[in-house]
């Protein structure tokens, strides 16, 4: 879909899209990326794009977008939810990605909508678009392409999307943000229904697909794209629905949000990589806003923030800032290869989860993905950090207990280094 390189069908994007350009469209998700040159293009624009694929056919395509230092994940949209909040995506992508969109109800679309804020785009390229043209290409007849994509529009129709724009080979759709496409669907005899209260939208850990419409809640005032501050002005704006965490507000959003300008400050003084060329794929393994990633906006690097599957559900305020995240359980392996992070950040992940998840695996799962010579922060109680420091030893990393920027007893920083090694029948 690139015949002129990707820049070139990025600015023909931007002509349909003018949002693109002016900081209302900050987040992306691209659906089957392939190598995530299109995420890679909008990154040099402000846009922060979730590059998914499966490991299929194509091999490690998510592996050499993380070698590139683009950001992406192993995922697949199948028989579960993807592990995104709702109303989170400015903007989805799918060029050529092979999903079959129309197939079996139009669930794959009804969980891109799930995930795509009220105001967003669903940008589609290849087939069954511009087929007028294409379609000789394609080994099939100008009838079937024209069947496909008048069932394309008639089910985008039916889940509330509206076709944008569209020019040669890209087709552009918008989901709908006001109320009354949404209240049709509670009739019992249209198809796809409404999802009822039982279904939680944000669920999406382990939660199968639905084949039902998750409708923007009213109460959510400043949720859809036109109601959002503009970026970068969005990342300190306190989001809508922090209210919805337990403690959460304004007040504590701004708290957050300055303690990590401070101790990022502090970090860079104890690791002076972070900022250079050192240091590109980031993870922070348990975010509560992504302040963590907030305070290092203006550095050459981009950061994955992980909420826990049993923690507070904070990711919708992640996204709503402009940021990307994941929802995940440490007690599992997480989806990527090996050898793919720079950074990886702990802040007092243990004495949260350490009843569930035995230290020792997760730190073998954190040196699965860790670069050779990548850095660990751990921000830890003082309990927790000599053990840390004697398992680290094992995995042969190297680590230094420093204080963290108060000087406190209860709490320590454990910087670590993975070092380079190799098996030797010796050792």
């Amino acid at each position: 879909m690139f015949p002129n390189g990707v820049s070139v069908y990025v600015d023909l994007m931007q002509d349909l899209i003018p949002g693109m350009k002016d900081g209302a469209i900050r987040t992306a998700i691209d659906t089957g990326c392939g190598v995530a040159s299109w995420g890679g293009d909008l990154l040099d624009r402000g846009i922060l794009t979730v590059s998914l694929a499966p490991r299929d056919n194509h091999e490690a395509q998510v592996q050499f977008a993380l070698e590139r230092g683009i950001p992406a994940i192993l995922g697949i949209i199948s028989t579960q939810r993807l592990p995104f909040p709702s109303n989170s995506f400015d903007m989805a992508h799918c060029s050529r990605c092979l999903i079959p969109w129309t197939e079996f109800g139009g669930i794959y679309l009804l969980e891109v909508h799930r995930i795509l804020r009220p105001g967003g785009f669903w940008v589609l390229s290849g087939p069954p678009v511009n087929y007028e043209h294409r379609w000789r290409g394609w080994n099939t007849t100008i009838e079937e392409q024209r069947s496909d994509y008048e069932k394309l529009q008639e089910l985008l129709t039916s889940m509330c999307f509206k076709l944008y724009n569209k020019k040669d080979d890209i087709a552009v759709w918008q989901k709908l943000s006001d109320n009354s496409c949404y209240k049709k669907l509670e009739n019992p005899d249209i198809y796809p229904p409404k999802c009822d209260d039982g279904t939680e939208p944000d669920s999406a850990w382990y939660t199968p697909i639905r084949p039902c419409v998750v409708s923007p809640n009213p109460k959510y005032k400043k949720v859809a794209l036109k109601s959002l501050p503009k970026w970068p002005q969005r990342l300190h704006a306190a989001p809508e629905r922090v209210s919805d965490v337990r403690g959460g507000s304004d007040g504590a959003f701004n708290h957050d949000d300055s303690k990590w300008k401070t101790r990022v400050k502090h970090y860079k003084k104890l690791v002076p990589a972070i900022g250079t060329d050192k240091i590109r794929n980031v993870m922070d393994m348990n975010t509560l806003y992504g302040g963590f990633a907030a305070a290092l906006i203006d550095y050459p690097l981009w950061v994955m923030n992980v909420v826990s599957s049993y923690a507070a559900n904070t990711l919708p305020v992640v996204y709503d800032r402009g940021l990307i995240g994941t929802y995940h359980d440490w007690c599992e392996a997480f989806s990527t290869y090996p050898r793919t992070y720079d950074l990886l950040h702990l802040d007092g992940f243990f004495t949260a989860e350490s009843h569930r998840c035995e230290v020792k695996y997760v730190l073998l799962e954190m040196d699965r993905i860790l670069r050779p010579n990548g850095y660990v922060i751990i921000r830890e109680s003082s309990y927790f950090v000599e053990s840390i420091a004697t398992i680290a030893k094992g995995m042969r990393w190297g680590c230094r207990k420093e204080d963290t920027e108060y000087g406190s007893d209860k709490e320590k920083i454990l910087i670590c280094q993975k070092k380079l090694w190799y098996y030797s029948k010796q050792n």
